[in-house]
């Protein structure tokens, strides 16, 4: 296999890591709007750690409450923006060396 592939495979790999962090991402979002759910699936020590692993300039930004009771992260959802925008560009820069 010669370097220009595997580059290609390692980005698609990385491309194929980042789309699936963001679903992950969204899905969170989305599961935060509804506090019911959020406290039957006990995820509040891992939105915790994500938004310590986010960077200072977006964490905790854009706190809006949901008419359901829960909250709206739009710093989740622009970390889940960010990922989908570099696993488009690891899928082209993948493409451009095959």
């Amino acid at each position: 296999m010669d370097l220009r592939r595997a580059g290609a495979v390692a980005l698609t790999v990385f491309s194929y890591i980042a789309r699936v962090c963001a679903i992950l991402l969204g899905l969170l979002t989305v599961l935060l709007c509804f506090p019911g759910v959020a406290v039957r699936l006990n995820i509040m020590g891992l939105v915790m750690d994500l938004t310590q692993a986010l960077p200072d300039v977006i964490a905790g930004y854009g706190l809006i409450t949901s008419p359901f009771g829960g909250v709206f992260r739009f710093d989740f959802a622009l970390a889940m923006v960010f990922l989908l925008v570099v696993d488009y560009a690891a899928q082209r820069a993948a493409r451009a060396l095959r």
